[in-house]
């Protein structure tokens, strides 16, 4: 029973997170459409820039996590069972460790150190789905239709403040090629 518990989960816990990042992914690529057109014209860069994406958009903003030891950080003492929320999002655009972090660069050197797969013994389980799965849908949108474009630019978002999520992205697919 536990075997099939954590199947589900590794099947399905990772399908919102991964929609996210395909779908706000696509929308920062959009909004930067040197970034879209490197992509379209260097298919060898999709790893890369789905690192870079995962750090730029965050797809999962916050995590929450209890102490288990006491610790002192920036002069705030910290107690084992406290509870923190930890910021992905701000560590992800941390420039004492990212050269310009609120630029989208799918060049970016370094870009795979982003926090939005956890680390250590908190790596997301389908970190290595998830990046599978947007490579192969930025892959197969850059190839078919590199002349995709945003339709609207006042987006809803969905309301929940720790995983960012569009309602909807309505695009222009453009002309697509058929080879």
């Amino acid at each position: 029973m536990e075997l099939c518990a954590m199947f589900v989960v590794l099947l399905f816990a990772g399908h919102e997170t991964t929609t996210n990042l395909i779908g706000t992914g696509l929308l920062s690529l959009l909004q930067h459409r040197d970034q879209w057109d490197l992509l379209c014209a260097e298919p060898d860069l999709m790893r890369p820039a789905v690192e870079e994406l995962v750090r730029y958009v965050s797809p999962v903003q916050y995590l929450g996590r209890h102490m288990v030891a006491p610790v002192e950080i920036e002069g705030i003492r910290l107690e084992a069972g406290d509870s923190v929320l930890l910021m992905i999002a701000a560590a992800n655009r941390d420039p004492e460790v990212f050269d310009d972090p609120d630029r989208l660069n799918i060049r970016r050197e370094g870009g795979q150190f982003h926090l939005g797969f956890g680390m250590g013994a908190h790596v997301c389980l389908g970190s290595h789905l998830a990046r599978m799965e947007a490579v192969s849908a930025f892959r197969a949108l850059s190839a078919r239709y590199p002349d995709l474009s945003l339709a609207r630019v006042d987006l809803a978002w969905r309301g929940n403040a720790k995983l960012r999520s569009l309602a909807a992205l309505p695009v222009h697919l453009g002309a697509a090629r058929t080879a």
